[in-house]
């Protein structure tokens, strides 16, 4: 499968990015793991921003790559997904963040509290490691949209 694919498919649209956009984007991650490291925030409130980091990063590869996806049920679902066809992740990366993504929706719409410390740290750690592994394939494929 490919992302050309997916864009026949439906699920993805061409277009082109700008080091704007992505600079943009990149503020967003900053702001999110940020604010998922302020103890006096609530482990719900900070499960949800460290997963957002993740989910942002994810769409900056994908956006590197000229595509985002489709407004459609499920587009961020595509997000995760194309970790694989974008920085290659493997299925293990891409089922914890399928499972981030379930528990931050639960977190968000269905009740409270319900974000143990561990959870926390998971989703902390994957998004700090997504920002680092996103960063580098930027800087080895696309470093044109890192310069100033």
């Amino acid at each position: 499968m490919s992302l050309e694919k997916w864009a026949e498919y439906g699920w993805l649209k061409p277009e082109p990015t700008s080091r704007d956009e992505i600079r943009s984007l990149l503020t967003i991650v900053e702001r999110d793991l940020k604010d998922a490291n302020v103890a006096g925030l609530s482990e719900d409130r900070r499960f949800e921003a460290a997963f957002s980091a993740a989910r942002t990063s994810a769409n900056i590869a994908l956006r590197a790559s000229g595509y985002r996806t489709a407004v459609q049920a499920g587009h961020h679902l595509k997000t995760i997904e194309s970790l694989e066809l974008t920085i290659k992740a493997d299925a293990k990366l891409i089922q914890r963040m399928k499972m981030l993504s379930k528990k931050r929706n639960a977190t968000s719409y269905d009740s409270a509290g319900n974000v143990s410390e561990q959870e926390l740290e998971l989703a902390v750690k994957t998004a700090t490691a997504l920002r680092r592994d996103v960063m580098g394939w930027l800087q080895m494929n696309h470093p044109d949209l890192l310069r100033n």
